[in-house]
């Protein structure tokens, strides 16, 4: 077969099958999002748990994998800040499908504008950060704080403040730490391999790939109240590119 077929028929394959992708992501955000707020009014636990199984079959349609290292480092009765890379819109379906429902997010605001997915969003009790506004965004960090004491979850934060374009961990936003800090709760670094294969920051394209979530050990926050959220950052942020490192070399 001529090169030039072939690469208009790979080309037609690959525009059809992330258009239906896009489709029934934006369907079942549709409709789970909706169901998702009528539970929310009732009961967070249960807005979260439908929320789970949207993640569950959106990466499942993509024909991705998604496998899971550490879980036996948490225990589910206790919560936690997990801190994590962040490489492609779908660390969020990934993370909620392999960590579990019992978890939060704080998310950029505007990703609560997009209809019934925003609306998913609110109701499983994520917390909107505005980042061009520091007072807000520390007031939005309060109320991390205050959800960590009173609700019975845990909070995912992508400490980079936006996707990696080239799957190298950025620096990381230290203000984000000081909600593990002040609410005397646990970080754990959490490695996410994979994703940016399914898509890419700067694409559309859809693809299926193997996901990888490392979970590494709780680190106390508590120990660095005197040496502040920079040093809590960095160790963070050194265990998340070991664990990573760890993965590529594999």
């Amino acid at each position: 077969m001529d090169r030039k077929i072939r690469s208009g028929l790979k080309f037609l394959w690959i525009f059809f099958y992330s258009a239906i992708i896009i489709a029934w992501t934006i369907f079942s955000a549709a409709v789970d999002g909706w169901l998702a707020l009528c539970a929310g009014i009732f009961s967070g636990s249960f807005a979260r748990k439908i929320a789970r199984a949207w993640c569950i079959h959106l990466i499942w349609i993509t024909g991705s994998k998604l496998i899971v290292e550490g879980l036996e480092n948490v225990d589910r009765s206790k919560h936690y800040v997990f801190v994590a890379n962040h490489q492609s819109y779908f660390d969020i379906p990934a993370l909620y499908a392999g960590i579990g429902s019992s978890i939060s997010f704080i998310a950029k605001k505007e990703l609560f504008s997009i209809p019934f997915f925003g609306w998913g969003m609110w109701a499983i009790g994520c917390i909107k950060i505005d980042r061009k506004n520091p007072r807000k965004a520390r007031e939005s960090l309060s109320k991390g704080v205050a959800a960590l004491k009173k609700n019975n979850i845990s909070l995912v934060i992508f400490p980079e403040g936006t996707r990696s374009l080239s799957g190298k961990v950025g620096e990381f936003k230290r203000a984000s730490f000081t909600l593990a800090i002040e609410a005397g709760v646990p970080v754990v670094p959490v490695t996410i391999s994979g994703t940016r294969d399914i898509q890419k920051k700067t694409s559309l394209q859809i693809s299926s790939a193997t996901v990888h979530i490392m979970i590494g050990k709780p680190i106390p926050a508590d120990e660095y109240l005197k040496t502040g959220k920079e040093v809590l950052a960095e160790k963070a942020r050194e265990t998340i590119i070991k664990m990573l490192d760890k993965k590529i070399i594999k």
